[in-house]
């Protein structure tokens, strides 16, 4: 059974037209650097800050409030050099890149080591932004990203000579405000070359035989994970093959198109380059009754308009997955019914602006971001009987917004649309908001 899953899998990528690697953690941890463990090479790469902040592991540093700056451009600097100035590509990326082949291929991940680009990977989207970029902390959005990899190098020697001052840490050109590293927070900027890439790669090839190759992202990690499952689900030609030991999602919806193999990616990949390997495996399911050509177009027509997606076009049954809705200017989500409550958390671009409508004539919005000058809130839960529609507030320069939506696995998948003359009726103020929010 095993053998026979990784056939498949070879079978998979051999006749793909194009392979979407998709990478998290997991990926990072088998080249080395693991930002969660506690151990004497935390202490190898952070020195004397280890003691003196009790950080627990590198995420924690990276993302620890400092009291001194100076300090936390040591912290940026010993880690930039340890993992990511003397970083050469080994094996794993030698692998991955046999795997792909000549194959058009897309790299996609929220590690910010920039490994992927220094391994050659000039196809890439690094959704959480990279270490090695910086913004200006005052006008994040208007002033242009620079690059850290010199500057940091440069601190990290001069951290090491003892004579680092504040005079050596970077500052905006444009304005002289501090640099900040881009990095998800209230000055996150995202590379929108590479999201236009990003955008032309799907675009491309969403419709056809695309493979999403998933490289150690755990269950949780819904950032990535949820968004290409849509783009598996939404299109029958679509296979997902994921990789992660002991930790293995493939929903339903997809199962029948989906191979999981608990392994490490070190050993899935030898696997699936020789075709050998005593692997645990999962998948592909039983193929599940299909909807007729008919149904499935109906279907996929009216869940574009309430469940509009930045990166993927296709519909899928709103019951089966976690959501990630990504809204623009000229694609918001539509007036609907929450009908078992729902959680709404942003997650990266713009704010949202999140329309509310209770059945006891109760109107409001909430605005859901990072800004809480502008009485934004990073997530809030709608209750059940809920009329709610979503834009894009369009208000960082992103031209997107992207939240995470909770749906209940348990739900019927309708949609309700509530009755516009009813609806104004009821909420006579908000007539042109209804309007301009309601399918047609």
């Amino acid at each position: 059974m095993t053998n026979s899953g990784i056939k498949t899998a070879q079978k998979w990528l051999k006749d793909a037209d194009a392979i979407l690697v998709t990478a998290s953690n997991g990926f990072s941890i088998s080249e080395g650097l693991n930002l969660f463990e506690n151990n004497e090479k935390l202490k190898t790469v952070l020195g004397d800050l280890v003691d003196k902040y009790h950080f627990p592991n590198l995420l924690s540093a990276m993302g620890y409030h400092y009291p001194d700056k100076l300090d936390q451009w040591r912290a940026y600097a010993r880690v930039n050099e340890y993992y990511v100035y003397n970083y050469h590509p080994g094996e794993l990326m030698a692998d991955l890149k046999k795997i792909l082949g000549n194959k058009p291929s897309f790299v996609w991940t929220s590690n910010v080591d920039h490994h992927f680009k220094i391994a050659g990977f000039d196809n890439l989207l690094e959704i959480e932004g990279s270490w090695t970029s910086g913004v200006c902390s005052a006008h994040p959005q208007e002033h242009p990203v620079v690059s850290l990899t010199e500057t940091l190098h440069q601190i990290y020697e001069k951290d090491q000579a003892g004579t680092l001052t504040e005079d050596d840490l970077p500052t905006c050109e444009e304005c002289g405000a501090p640099i900040a590293m881009n990095v998800p927070g209230p000055t996150f900027r995202m590379d929108q070359e590479q999201v236009q890439g990003f955008e032309r790669f799907i675009e491309q090839y969403q419709d056809k035989n695309i493979v999403v190759l998933e490289l150690g992202i755990g269950p949780r990690n819904q950032l990535i994970k949820a968004p290409s499952m849509q783009l598996v689900a939404g299109n029958s030609h679509a296979h997902y093959i994921t990789i992660n030991k002991g930790e293995l999602l493939i929903p339903d919806v997809i199962g029948e198109r989906s191979i999981g193999f608990s392994s490490t990616i070190i050993e899935a990949f030898e696997a699936l380059l020789t075709g050998k390997g005593e692997l645990e495996a999962q998948g592909p399911a039983k193929a599940a009754p299909k909807l007729t050509p008919a149904q499935q177009a109906e279907q996929e027509k009216m869940l574009k308009q309430f469940y509009p997606s930045y990166m993927v076009d296709r519909g899928i049954h709103p019951g089966e997955l976690m959501m990630y809705m990504t809204v623009d200017k000229d694609h918001p989500s539509h007036l609907h019914m929450i009908q078992d409550g729902q959680s709404l958390m942003y997650v990266i671009g713009d704010a949202s602006i999140v329309h509310c409508f209770t059945q006891d004539g109760q109107y409001y919005s909430v605005r859901l971001g990072l800004d809480k000058t502008k009485k934004e809130i990073h997530g809030f839960y709608v209750n059940a009987g809920t009329f709610i529609a979503i834009e894009d507030a369009n208000d960082s320069g992103a031209g997107f917004s992207q939240i995470s939506a909770g749906i209940s696995a348990n739900g019927s998948g309708e949609l309700l649309v509530p009755r516009i003359d009813q609806l104004t009726k009821l909420f006579p103020k908000q007539k042109e908001l209804i309007k301009r929010l309601s399918i047609k």
